[in-house]
């Protein structure tokens, strides 16, 4: 005991800030996590959603030119006359069909990596505002007891100011 005195540790104070902590902790992680988990959760679902919507433009892309090329097979087994004009049919169509879909595709993966996007910075700013609102309303309540009101507002508008910084 007169080691830890001379040490300047406080054994009542120490006990009393550990609790502290762990309830800090208890806090953020009913409060926070579990928000935090749906959230990236559900952006997950989202995103897995807009690349198969991708990959099912990419398939269908495939099976237009599937369909052109099996146009050009069956314009073949036609007379010579036929096939010459058949041909050149086949081939306008086969590269309206694939600039068509490939148009189609790119505009569902750009519309898609755009709302990603979106949706990953609407999530990220949202937790962000969150953890600081969690991060200013428990603190103040900690401190609340040891700090006179100039010192605990001073330090309420720095901890908004830091948060508004880190927004933006």
């Amino acid at each position: 005991m007169e080691i830890l005195d001379k040490l300047g540790i406080n054994i009542p104070s120490l006990i009393a800030q550990a609790v502290s902590f762990g309830i800090l902790l208890f806090i953020l992680y009913k409060v926070g996590y579990q928000r935090f988990l749906k959230t990236v959760d559900e952006r997950s679902r989202r995103i897995k959603e807009s690349l198969e919507a991708g990959e099912k433009a990419k398939q269908e892309a495939v099976q237009a030119e599937q369909e052109v090329a099996k146009r050009i097979d069956e314009a073949n087994l036609k007379g010579q006359q036929i096939v010459e004009q058949a041909s050149k049919s086949a081939e306008a169509v086969k590269k309206k069909i694939e600039q068509d879909a490939k148009k189609q595709a790119e505009e569902i993966i750009q519309k898609a990596q755009v709302e990603i996007e979106r949706e990953k910075a609407a999530a990220f700013n949202e937790l962000r505002k969150e953890v600081a609102d969690l991060a200013v309303a428990v603190a103040s309540k900690a401190i609340s007891h040891s700090l006179d009101e100039k010192t605990h507002q001073e330090l309420i508008d720095s901890v908004l100011k830091e948060a508004a910084a880190i927004q933006d």
